[in-house]
């Protein structure tokens, strides 16, 4: 059964074209593809023609940061089928991994996750070549590993992950979809797989269901976005009663950024980062995956 692609956009224009042009080659395409566009370059000249419809949805006021929580859930409100694939303009789903979302999204009402292969700097493989992929993406260890086929159910929450999730759109709508008080950086998609946890909405991991990372510059921590990222964390901490992304807030401590531990009820800013830290925490090369 055919899934609707949820996605969102601000500059990396060539990698959601890529992914587009990805998804009109798949031997699984989807039902239609819904496009958050959150600022930046206009996405739309230069994008290749798809067997589907490509719906383009104008985020007003995205500001500085991609409104994560906003904008997916007027993707949700757009798509053409309940059956809904949130998918980072920045992945590529492998052969068949659509066909493997729709297929447990059918049989579960639950939460559905694959493997994720990270592609190394300056390797950009044919997404047709799943030989390729697989030999140059890398697995994060962290992750569970999906089943040899079909699927099985997991209770690893926390590593629910923006970046790929299939969800029927009842159940998301039945979740009040992504909270849209996380205004700041990261953590609305582990607050919305907790949410479903403690609904007793199930987790599978589906075998198949792979999608490829393409490598891009990150800040490791991201102290660029240190305000931000810690307005999402107290948010979750607050609503739930533990943090989340403790190694970023932990790398925020090393660095004298911040009073934090794991047991404390509140982060406290000590000072903002220098230019010369933001500088050395950006990395262009691929890091030790962080368990």
């Amino acid at each position: 059964m055919p899934v609707s692609v949820l996605t969102l956009v601000r500059n990396r224009t060539a990698y959601l074209h890529g992914l587009l042009a990805a998804l009109a080659a798949a031997p699984d395409p989807p039902a239609d593809v819904v496009v958050a566009v959150c600022g930046g370059d206009d996405p739309r000249p230069g994008a290749p023609e798809t067997p589907f419809p490509v719906q383009f949805l104008e985020m007003e006021g995205a500001g500085e940061r991609i409104p994560y929580s906003p904008a997916r859930n007027a993707c949700a409100r757009a798509a053409g089928t309940d059956r809904l694939l949130f998918l980072d303009a920045d992945c590529v789903p492998l052969p068949g991994a659509l066909a493997a979302f729709g297929a447990a999204l059918a049989a579960e009402d639950a939460l559905v996750i694959g493997e994720v292969l990270y592609l190394p700097p300056g390797v950009d493989v044919d997404p047709a070549d799943v030989g390729a992929l697989v030999a140059v993406g890398r697995p994060h260890p962290a992750r569970p590993r999906p089943p040899a086929s079909g699927w099985e159910r997991s209770d690893r929450y926390d590593l629910v992950w923006g970046l790929s999730i299939g969800v029927r759109r009842p159940t998301f709508l039945d979740l009040g979809g992504f909270d849209e008080g996380y205004g700041g950086y990261a953590g609305e998609d582990t607050d919305f797989a907790e949410a479903a946890r403690r609904r007793g909405v199930p987790l599978v991991v589906a075998a198949g269901a792979a999608v490829a990372h393409r490598h891009h510059d990150v800040f490791e921590p991201p102290v660029q976005q240190l305000a931000a990222t810690l307005a999402n964390a107290q948010r979750f901490r607050d609503k739930w009663g533990w943090w989340p992304m403790g190694g970023w807030l932990q790398g925020f401590a090393d660095l004298g950024l911040v009073e934090w531990s794991s047991g404390a009820e509140r982060a406290v800013v000590v000072r903002e980062p220098t230019e010369a830290e933001v500088e050395a925490a950006r990395q262009t090369s691929a890091l030790p995956f962080r368990l």
